[in-house]
């Protein structure tokens, strides 16, 4: 795959879809690591109500973007069929926050695959704007089965 690469062929390995699909490309990816960023739009779902008159990402939703490219680290590698499996958090580590994202600001996301075993995979991941930590990780997540709508 040619880096870099957008939601075009993100979508062909992640289940989220707007607006939950926080990923808009991936810059680096090799080996364990890979480096997604995400365009932060004034006009995101998630700035109507939160902080009025403060436009504030929300913390839990830049650990979502953490997430979103440590499922697709795995993904890309190959170590799950995306088709009938995915990736579902089971729990933060280590979790800081230590810097604001704004409007039009782009969120660099840097993930580690750090262990897989059996089903269970351990990340460290973390954020940045413009080089600046916006927050440090430790998560891990399980592989599941998709459910189907009924």
């Amino acid at each position: 795959m040619e880096l870099p690469f957008g939601q075009d062929i993100i979508e062909k390995f992640l289940p989220h879809r707007r607006p939950m699909l926080m990923l808009d490309r991936v810059t680096q990816y090799g080996g364990n690591s890979i480096v997604t960023e995400i365009d932060v739009r004034p006009d995101a779902f998630f700035f109507a109500g939160h902080f009025d008159g403060n436009p504030i990402m929300p913390g839990v939703l830049i650990m979502e973007c953490v997430g979103q490219t440590g499922a697709l680290l795995a993904a890309l590698k190959g170590d799950f069929d995306t088709k009938t499996h995915l990736l579902a958090f089971t729990g933060f580590e280590k979790t800081r926050f230590r810097r604001f994202v704004k409007p039009n600001e782009t969120l660099c996301v840097y993930c580690k695959l750090v262990k897989v075993r059996k089903h269970l995979y351990k990340f460290a991941g973390h954020a940045t704007v413009e080089s600046e930590l916006v927050m440090n990780l430790a998560f891990s997540a399980a592989l599941t089965a998709k459910t189907t709508e009924q």
